[in-house]
C-alpha cells in the first residue's frame, strides 16, 4: 500500500511539471508570436520613419537640396556682380523602354502581390499591401516617355525663385543683354529654362535657342569618338553587368521575391522596373514616398544605387575620364570668360545653362570631386566610397558660381563662392569661396580646353 502511495505522488508530481512546462512552453512561444509580430508591424514601410530615399541620378531633387538663401556666403563690404549656372533637367518621366517594362510590372505583378498576401504568402505588411493595391499611375508618366514632370518643372521654378530672393537687386529688372539661359537640346531641357526664369518672377525673360552648337551645354552630344567609344558601346556597363551577377546582388533579387511571396525570382529587368516605380512615383515636392518602395528593404535599395553609380562612373565620370576630363572643361572655361567680362564691367548678370546629367558628371570629374582612391568595381561594393550619383548628378543637380566685389581702400577686390545643389562646394578653396587668384590658378587652364578629341560631329542627338 505504501509502495502504491508513492508511486500515485510521483506520478502526480511528473503530471504536473508536464503540464507546467506545456503551459510555460505555450506562453513563450504566444510571446514569440507576439514579440515577431511588432518587431514586423514596426518595420513596415508605410509607417517607417527613416525611408531610405535616395535613388541615383533619379532621386528627387528635393531629397539631397540645400538652400541658397541660407548657404549664400556673405562677405561685408561686398555686393554680388555676377551669378553664373548649370543645371540638369527637372525631374522626367522614364524613356519609352523603361515605360514598357513598368507596364509590364503593372500588368502582371501588381495583382500578384496583392493576391499573394492575400493567401498569407508575403510578408509585406498589411497597410503596404493596400498602398499598392490602391496605387493609381499618373498616365503621364507613361504615356510621355522622357518628358519633364509637374514635379521637374516646379523643382526648376523653386531654383528660380530662392536664387532672385537671394539676390533681389541683381536680378530685378534683368534686360536682354543682362543676362543668358540656354538649354541643350530636348524638350524637357527648354522646358527646365522656362521653369527657371518663370522662378525669377520675370515671365520676359528670353530663352536662347542655339541649336546644333552644343559647346557648353551638351558638347558630348556632337563628339561622335565620345558616342561610339562610350555612349554606344555596351562594354561601357561591363561593371555594372559584373556586379548584377554578384552574390550580393542575387540574394537581393531572392529577397524580393520571398517578401513578395513569388515562386519564382524576378529577372534583373523586372526588379529593375519596380525599382523604377518606386523612384519615379517617389514625390519630393510633396514629401510622399511611393508604395512601390515597400517592395525593397533599404539593404536593397542600396543595392541598387550602386548599379546607377557604376552606369555613371563608366559612362561619364571617372571611368571614362579620356572624355570626361576635356569635355567638361567647356562650359567651366565660359564661366571664367563670363566672370572676367564682369570684372571690367561688361558681363551679365547672370547665364544659366541647362543640361543633361552626362554633363554634371563630366564638371565633377574636371573639378577632381568626389574622387575614390580606386575605381569603382562590380566585384565589390564599398560602403565608403565618394562617388554618388545620387549627390552628384540627381534630378535638377546645379552648380553655382557667384562673383563677389569687394571694396579695398581705393580698388577693389573679387572673390568667387561655388555650390553644388544649393550647398557651398567645400571641396573648393576656403569652405567653397575662392580668392580672384585662386580661382584663376584652377579654371585659366580651361581656356584651351577643344573639342578634338572629337574628331568628327555627331548628328544623331539621342
Amino acid at each position: 500500500m505504501l509502495r502504491e502511495s508513492v508511486l500515485n505522488v510521483v506520478c502526480a508530481g511528473v503530471q504536473y511539471f508536464l503540464f507546467i512546462f506545456y503551459v510555460m512552453k505555450f506562453l513563450i512561444m504566444t510571446a514569440m508570436c507576439f514579440y515577431v509580430k511588432t518587431v514586423l508591424t514596426l518595420d513596415c514601410y508605410w509607417n517607417s520613419g527613416c525611408k531610405y530615399k535616395y535613388f541615383s541620378s533619379k532621386t528627387p531633387y528635393e531629397i539631397v537640396r540645400g538652400d541658397i538663401r541660407d548657404s549664400i556666403v556673405k562677405q561685408e563690404g561686398c555686393e554680388t556682380i555676377s551669378v553664373w549656372s548649370i543645371f540638369r533637367h527637372g525631374k522626367r518621366n522614364p524613356s519609352s523602354k523603361y515605360a514598357t517594362d513598368i507596364q509590364y510590372i503593372l500588368k502582371y505583378y501588381k495583382d500578384f502581390i496583392v493576391s499573394s498576401f492575400e493567401i498569407g504568402n508575403s510578408s509585406l505588411c498589411a497597410q503596404d499591401v493596400e498602398n499598392i493595391k490602391n496605387w493609381k499611375i499618373d498616365t503621364k508618366m507613361l504615356d510621355e516617355p522622357n518628358e519633364i514632370s509637374s514635379e521637374g518643372y516646379r523643382e526648376l521654378f523653386d531654383i528660380g525663385s530662392r536664387i532672385k530672393e537671394t539676390f533681389p537687386e541683381l536680378l530685378s529688372k534683368l534686360q536682354e543683354n543682362e543676362y543668358k539661359f540656354q538649354p541643350a537640346f530636348g524638350s524637357r531641357i527648354e522646358e527646365s529654362a522656362r521653369a527657371f526664369a518663370e522662378g525669377l518672377d520675370d515671365c520676359n525673360l528670353l530663352i536662347t535657342k542655339i541649336y546644333g552648337d552644343y559647346t557648353y551645354v551638351a558638347p558630348y552630344s556632337i563628339c561622335g569618338k565620345y558616342q561610339i567609344d562610350i555612349r554606344n558601346n555596351p562594354n561601357v556597363y561591363h561593371e555594372a553587368e559584373v556586379y548584377e551577377n554578384t552574390e550580393e546582388y542575387s540574394n537581393m533579387r531572392e529577397r524580393v521575391a520571398k517578401n513578395l511571396g513569388l515562386n519564382f525570382v524576378p529577372s534583373s529587368d523586372n526588379i529593375t522596373a519596380i525599382y523604377d516605380l518606386c523612384r519615379y512615383s517617389w514625390n519630393g515636392i510633396l514629401h510622399q514616398p511611393s508604395p512601390w518602395c515597400a517592395v525593397f528593404t533599404a539593404e536593397d535599395l542600396k543595392i541598387l544605387e550602386y548599379v546607377g553609380d557604376l552606369r555613371h562612373y563608366y559612362r561619364n565620370g571617372y571611368g571614362a575620364s579620356q572624355f570626361s576630363n576635356t569635355l567638361g572643361q567647356l562650359p567651366l572655361s565660359d564661366l571664367l570668360r563670363n566672370f572676367e567680362q564682369s570684372k571690367r564691367g561688361n558681363g551679365k548678370k547672370i547665364v544659366s545653362y541647362f543640361t543633361h546629367a552626362t554633363m554634371m558628371d563630366m564638371i565633377v570629374v574636371v573639378l577632381n570631386l568626389y574622387r575614390d582612391p580606386t575605381p569603382l568595381l562590380g566585384s565589390y561594393r564599398d560602403l565608403n566610397r565618394q562617388y554618388r550619383s545620387t549627390f552628384l548628378s540627381t534630378f535638377s543637380s546645379n552648380l553655382i558660381a557667384v562673383l563677389n566685389r569687394c571694396r579695398k581702400a581705393h580698388t577693389y577686390d573679387y572673390s568667387v563662392s561655388f555650390y553644388w545643389n544649393e550647398k557651398p562646394l567645400k571641396e573648393l578653396c576656403n569652405e567653397g569661396t575662392c580668392s580672384w587668384q585662386e580661382f584663376e590658378n584652377i579654371f585659366k587652364p580651361f581656356l584651351n580646353a577643344t573639342d578634338d578629341i572629337c574628331e568628327f560631329k555627331w548628328t544623331k542627338l539621342d
